[in-house]
């Protein structure tokens, strides 16, 4: 039968199978015309440059966490110009347990989550990232791809909606003592008056 439009197909040529695309064109007369395109393997490109060219920030490390590769928007994220050969530990903080233990979790699937939430070591600007781990394989061996989201404006979100509930639990603390206070005004000025209604109105006592 014909292949579908867009297929890939393997040709079987004297110098050996070769790959192309089929495009399908209707001719009269209840005819097809199938063109086929050679699929040259040098103009592919390769995992790695994939890998480099992909717009979402990956960073593939090691089990002990020092990166193996990582592409130009991580390296732009972390702000570390490249990153390649460092640990992931002096890249980021703020797991409550080591960056390591964590990878081993992951490796050995012992993590409930894959997913934290860390600080970038940067000093020219304060900058968060969800790290979310995955586990691949690279010449045969483990290793753990790390997909990264700048979340520092979530962040930011966070610290003004945790402020505002300390200014609106002060304010209620402040109303809370305004009312205590007044009722003790009150007080003080209803006895006042009953003084006052005991004493004519040029007694000196």
């Amino acid at each position: 039968g014909l292949p579908e439009n867009g297929a890939l197909v393997t040709l079987n040529l004297p110098t050996g199978p070769r790959r192309a695309v089929a495009t399908l064109r209707g001719l009269s007369a209840g005819r097809t015309e199938v063109c086929l395109t050679p699929l040259d393997p040098a103009a592919l490109p390769s995992p790695e440059e994939v890998f480099a060219n992909l717009p979402v920030a990956l960073v593939m490390v090691d089990g002990q966490g020092r990166v193996l590769t990582a592409n130009a928007v991580a390296n732009t994220l972390l702000g570390k110009g490249e990153v390649t050969g460092r640990n992931l530990s002096d890249l980021l903080e703020g797991l409550g347990r080591s960056l390591p233990d964590w990878l081993r979790e992951v490796l050995e699937d012992r993590g409930r989550t894959r997913s934290e939430f860390l600080r970038v070591r940067r000093p020219d600007c304060e900058t968060f990232v969800q790290v979310t781990l995955n586990v691949g394989r690279r010449g045969g061996e483990e290793v753990l791809v790390a997909v990264l989201n700048d979340a520092t404006e979530l962040k930011t979100l966070e610290a003004q909606f945790v402020q505002s509930q300390k200014m609106q639990a002060i304010g209620q603390l402040a109303g809370g003592i305004a009312h205590d206070f007044n009722n003790l005004l009150t007080a003080f000025s209803g006895h006042c008056d009953l003084l006052l209604l005991r004493h004519d109105p040029g007694d000196q006592n």
